[in-house]
């Protein structure tokens, strides 16, 4: 393989392509929901109630660009906060995110098995558990 294939440009890679290619699907179905409001809105579908900050710890992102991403799905209705204390929020995916929530998670569904396309279920399971052991090597202890 190519040396300029690093590990880390191959992921970023994958990584970036399965969102745009998300985002094109999405956007063929009529919705507006970029990749970076999806893995929010689907976060909030699987941890309702949780605070910006869990958002972005679990997601890995920047606490100033999860802000704007909620500012961004609250705009569009798809979300609601709910002041818990002062400077805290819990954030919930509001009637309107949950009505639209089915269509998006099956288009999301069916664009994760297109770009499997060729990879079998036990190298899926296989590729998963190298990629959370790529992670666990990562974490300061």
């Amino acid at each position: 393989m190519d040396e300029f294939l690093s590990l880390g440009l191959l992921l970023n890679r994958s990584s970036v392509s399965i969102g745009k290619y998300l985002n094109d699907k999405l956007l063929l179905h009529g919705i507006d929901l970029p990749h970076s409001q999806f893995i929010v809105l689907r976060c909030l579908h699987y941890r309702s109630g949780i605070s910006q900050n869990e958002i972005a710890k679990l997601l890995f992102k920047d606490a100033a660009a999860i802000k704007r991403t909620i500012d961004n799905l609250e705009k569009k209705g798809l979300i609601i906060r709910e002041q818990e204390r002062l400077l805290k929020n819990r954030i919930y995916v509001s009637d309107k995110g949950k009505a639209i929530l089915p269509k998006i998670l099956a288009i999301a569904d069916t664009a994760t098995k297109d770009v499997l396309a060729g990879i079998n279920a036990g190298q899926y399971d296989q590729l998963r558990k190298m990629l959370d052991i790529i992670y666990q090597n990562t974490i300061i202890k």
